[in-house]
């Protein structure tokens, strides 16, 4: 039988880049590190996050019914750990650097890309609720490196092959 722990450390081998998913409601900001993150669809562009049930962001993003994800760049540990940290409540500083996306949304200033997205749908799965979104911006910027997560540690990238 497979425990927590031995689940958990099967998906420590696996290497993620590290985002901030952040939202702003009723002047209030609110962000969370997360790295189940990934693109869904191109045509309409979704992507969907994975996020605990019990966290306060799902909710905040149902009420306000957009959110922004941060991908984090190599030099922005400190900024995904900020954002992992138990207890923080919604405030009306981000808590780190900020810059704003078209429409207002907190994003974490310098990262390596950004995309702001209206809620497309929310489906609570397991301990988790997925959060769907409708790209509705997206900035890239190629001269950074990702944030990498592995074996509970932030990585970067080595040499390519």
């Amino acid at each position: 039988m497979t425990t927590a722990v031995d689940f958990k450390d099967a998906l420590a081998s696996w290497a993620s880049g590290v985002s901030v998913v952040a939202t702003r409601a009723g002047g209030l900001a609110y962000g969370l590190t997360v790295s189940s993150f990934t693109s869904l669809s191109l045509d309409p562009p979704l992507v969907l996050v994975c996020v605990a049930s019990r966290n306060r962001l799902p909710a905040m993003i149902r009420d306000v019914g957009r959110f922004a994800i941060s991908l984090l760049s190599a030099d922005q540990g400190a900024a995904s750990s900020h954002f992992a940290r138990a207890g923080r409540e919604p405030s009306p500083s981000f808590g780190v650097a900020e810059e704003r996306t078209a429409a207002g949304l907190p994003v974490v200033a310098g990262a390596a890309a950004h995309l702001a997205c209206d809620l497309h749908d929310q489906l609570v799965v397991g301990d988790h609720t997925i959060v769907i979104g409708r790209v509705t911006e997206a900035i890239a910027r190629p001269d950074r490196e990702p944030l990498l997560y592995h074996r509970r540690r932030y990585r970067t990238l080595g040499a390519a092959v």
